[in-house]
């Protein structure tokens, strides 16, 4: 009887390849994939790979949530709550004290810090544990929100970590007719003058995420009947009017974001439908809204009660997902727009804003082997390394990189992955 056939080996290009395709929604898979063998861990700490995993996967995944309230309901949870299987990242307020949720971008998280006495607002990146805390711009407000994205020239926002970023703060306060703002730098550590627009007195910003679009962000005000745009470079506000005939038809709700053409989009629910709207420069150049797509949530959530009603609260840039909440119970779900996957991503509750926190994240095994009495100790760990910080990583892989424990003990004397 013939002997079985082996099957040929594969060549370091095509297991490249092969483990490029592993999703970065999942970072176990990548450490679990690291503890196969030496040459597979060379690879996957390597930083040339771990550049084109990056770009071969484009937009960071989306690793938790945090979400806002409007004021009169108070605050939920702070701790960033994952959507994936990553380590339960230290929080600012595990000291003590409320903080409050503002924005998640480019991997820093922006925090209020309600009951702190030397900062009022803490930038934090959660992956490398930086923090960097800012007082207030100043100017009264009652209303306000704020955002934080990453303002280093020429970055590609897939592993903007430790450069210099910027915070935008939008306020209004009754007592004056206007919408103010203002542009804080990390690198000047100061804030802008602050320059305001005219509003009416009935008109407020609403505790929902801004949209950034370049040197533009935009928030929505009132119930979302007006959008105001702030030019953060030329310090300058406006106003634009949300598509027709009323934003009241979306009870109110709808969510900013960007679309795939780098034109601003909108989206909204009215009954069971989701509407989404480009606003495109037409033949005159003049900039109008354009309808250019509507799906029924009914065919596409067939396991969710919508006699309740349904809300847009949340977009995610660069995935192409929007966040519905369902009332009555029902909880909160992503829906993919280009290939219509939905998933719950939390549980029942009142869910006003949405804050994707998008990062990649990458575990790898850092192997110590130390010479004791002739004989090697080889003490194994199990972190996640990004930009030189060490966070330890609690996983079940521990168990099945003890079961390596003789293949790492012939490596040389001493053994140190890092990744750039």
């Amino acid at each position: 009887m013939a002997p079985p056939r082996q099957l040929p080996e594969l060549n370091e290009d095509a297991t490249a390849e092969i483990l490029l395709r592993l999703p970065p929604d999942e970072p176990a898979w990548l450490l679990r994939a690291a503890l196969v063998c030496r040459p597979w861990l060379r690879l996957l700490t390597d930083p040339a790979f771990l550049r084109r995993y990056r770009a071969f996967h484009g937009a960071p995944p989306l690793l938790g949530l945090h979400h806002r309230l409007q004021v009169l309901d108070g605050d939920p949870d702070p701790r960033l709550a994952p959507t994936a299987a990553v380590p339960a990242f230290p929080h600012p307020s595990d000291g003590g004290g409320r903080t409050r949720a503002l924005d998640c971008r480019h991997g820093r998280i922006l925090l209020h810090m309600l009951e702190d006495r030397r900062v009022d607002y803490l930038v934090w990146d959660p992956v490398t544990g930086d923090r960097h805390g800012l007082c207030e711009p100043g100017n009264d407000w009652m209303a306000y929100s704020a955002a934080v994205f990453c303002a280093a020239a020429g970055c590609d926002h897939l592993d903007c970590h430790g450069g210099p970023f910027r915070v935008v703060f939008v306020g209004t306060n009754d007592a004056v007719d206007a919408v103010w703002a203002s542009v804080y730098s990390s690198e000047t550590r100061a804030w802008s003058k602050p320059t305001s627009i005219r509003n009416g007195r009935d008109v407020y910003v609403q505790a929902r995420r801004g949209t950034l679009n370049g040197d533009e962000i935009y928030f929505t005000l009132s119930r979302g009947t007006v959008i105001v745009k702030y030019d953060w470079v030329k310090n300058r506000l406006s106003v634009l009017s949300p598509p027709p005939p009323d934003p009241e038809v979306y009870s109110g709700c709808i969510a900013l974001m960007m679309m795939d053409d780098g034109s601003l989009g909108l989206a909204g629910i009215d009954n069971s439908s989701l509407y989404l709207w480009s606003r495109k420069v037409n033949a005159k150049g003049a900039a109008e809204w354009v309808q250019c797509r509507v799906i029924e949530l009914e065919a596409m959530m067939p396991m969710a009660d919508l006699s309740h009603g349904a809300y847009v609260v949340g977009s995610a840039e660069g995935l192409g997902v929007i966040f519905v909440e369902i009332c009555g119970g029902g909880g909160l779900f992503t829906v993919e727009l280009k290939s219509g996957r939905v998933r719950k991503v939390g549980e029942p509750g009142v869910y006003y804003s949405v804050l994707p926190y998008m990062s990649f994240y990458t575990p790898v095994i850092t192997v110590d082997c130390h010479q004791k009495r002739g004989t090697t100790e080889v003490q194994l760990n199990i972190k996640a390394l990004q930009n030189g910080r060490i966070h330890h990583l609690e996983s079940a892989a521990v168990g099945f990189l003890q079961s390596y424990y003789y293949q790492f003990a012939y490596l040389p004397s001493q053994l140190n992955v890092d990744t750039a």
